[in-house]
């Protein structure tokens, strides 16, 4: 998980390095660092801190050492990591075939967002669906690939990936 947390610094030297060290000793990831020394509340420094935690344990955990060193935390934001995709259809794709693959979609675990795109002319039987989003997990990317696939190759329309 991407957390981005505004702490509040006793105006002593070593405060900074001392917030800092718990992310990466319980195994987190510094991503960013804005150290607002003109920003003063109540004698303290704003900091604000962009991290990445392979857990809420390990969240927790530097939350617990926070404290035990007198660090304030004023205020938490968490991130979810998304994927975008992109899944372009051609072909002899049916109304009912877009409802079905809508279903499917909505039916997959980690779908963050789906944007559905889909034009026709009314003198032929080819269609195209543009079909793009974002998901929260890189499974989820492999999982609708599949889905993605085998419609492509039992309904026999054109499928393209990634375009972006």
């Amino acid at each position: 998980m991407k957390v981005n947390v505004d702490l509040r610094l006793k105006d002593v030297p070593g405060q900074l390095v001392s917030a800092l060290d718990p992310i990466s000793s319980c195994g987190g990831n510094i991503r960013g660092v804005v150290h607002h020394h003109d920003v003063r509340d109540g004698g303290r420094i704003a900091v604000n801190v962009t991290f990445e935690a392979s857990s809420d344990p390990v969240f927790h955990k530097i939350l617990n050492e926070w404290e035990k060193r007198d660090v304030e935390v004023a205020k938490i934001n968490s991130f979810i990591e998304t994927y975008p995709i992109h899944y372009l259809l051609v072909g002899d794709i049916s109304s009912a075939e877009m409802e079905n693959i809508t279903r499917g979609l909505e039916s997959v675990e980690n779908v963050v967002s789906i944007d559905v795109r889909y034009t026709g002319a009314a003198t032929s039987s080819s269609h195209t669906a543009l079909i793009t989003g974002t998901v929260s997990s890189q499974d989820t990317l492999k999982t609708l690939d599949d889905f993605f696939y085998e419609r492509a190759q039992k309904k026999n329309y054109l499928l393209v990936r990634g375009l972006e």
